[in-house]
């Protein structure tokens, strides 16, 4: 398993912990057992989906609730759904580096360990912006390294070479979002594509059977928004939705939270394809990297004091 699966960041206070361990949507490229990330790489030219090795998020507020705080042609409302909050944050925190040595932590006066219930979703409020790094070894279609040079993500979306631990996080968007599609027309041309994911294909083991997905992007008043420019399916798509300011991320997928309860752990997916990089012509120079806002994703599992 890739190691860097297994990094958490922790939220913590002096009574309870919660972490945020970072698993992925992965799948099998080459090079992957000589150090290159999980990916798509099925040639060796042209962009390529690769997987976050750093990976940063503003995070303004997690809540668990009994409802859909916004469900298709509704407005958001954390009051009506029965949401508790879990972290909030009014101007957001910055993560840090995710997949960092130590973790990062989150201020421990802005974390509660919700009151016991049965939530049905888990709902997450991040900025639009995030920060993400990665690096690669372009391999030839039939599996053999092409020049044995590494590169590595730099902060303006260069590639240079490098060795793993030397790429720099740059900066993306998440200016549409997968099922959103576009944004012309707010609710009524785009209902369908903004409900559930119709599968958990593309989110690896994060998902479980009858657990799905909501994304939403929302304007500084949190509303959907009715204008936009560009197109999906250009490569990479161009596609941005107007006065894009924030990403709500909301799994469906019931969390049980006990009198026992003594923490909150927090699982974020930071998925493959939130970076790609530019395999060049073909002869193993990568030429540049990209940041790609596709989809996120938090869900919560209490701990109790016996973990």
């Amino acid at each position: 398993m890739n190691h860097h699966l297994m990094k958490k960041l922790f939220l913590s206070s002096a009574l309870s912990i919660a972490s945020l361990a970072i698993a992925p949507s992965v799948f099998s490229g080459p090079g992957e057992n000589a150090g290159n990330t999980k990916n798509e790489c099925n040639t060796q030219v042209g962009p390529c989906p690769i997987t976050p090795t750093k990976f940063s998020a503003k995070i303004y507020k997690v809540a668990l609730c009994t409802s859909n705080p916004m469900a298709a042609n509704q407005s958001l409302d954390w009051d009506g759904n029965g949401c508790v909050t879990v972290f909030n944050n009014t101007n957001g925190q910055e993560t840090g580096d995710i997949f960092s040595e130590t973790g990062a932590t989150l201020n421990s006066a802005d974390i509660t360990v919700p009151s016991a219930g049965t939530y049905a979703f888990t709902a997450t409020l991040f900025d639009k912006d995030f920060k993400v790094a990665s690096h690669h070894m372009v391999y030839s279609s039939g599996g053999g390294p092409l020049n044995n040079k590494r590169y590595v993500s730099t902060s303006s979306g260069g590639a240079a070479e490098g060795a793993i631990g030397d790429e720099e996080m740059m900066t993306g968007s998440f200016n549409t979002f997968m099922p959103q599609i576009e944004c012309t027309g707010g609710w009524s041309s785009t209902a369908t594509n903004m409900g559930r994911s119709s599968t958990t294909t593309g989110y690896g083991d994060f998902f479980g059977d009858e657990e799905t997905f909501y994304g939403r992007i929302l304007t500084s008043s949190y509303e959907i928004p009715t204008s936009g420019s560009g197109n999906i399916s250009d490569n990479p798509p161009s596609a941005k939705c107007d006065g894009a300011a924030y990403l709500l991320s909301i799994v469906d997928k019931d969390t049980v939270v006990g009198g026992d309860t003594t923490g909150i752990h927090l699982k974020i997916l930071a998925p493959q394809g939130l970076i790609q990089v530019n395999q060049g012509s073909g002869d193993g120079v990568a030429t540049a990297f990209t940041a790609h806002g596709d989809s996120m994703a938090v869900k919560v599992i209490p701990i109790t004091s016996s973990e």
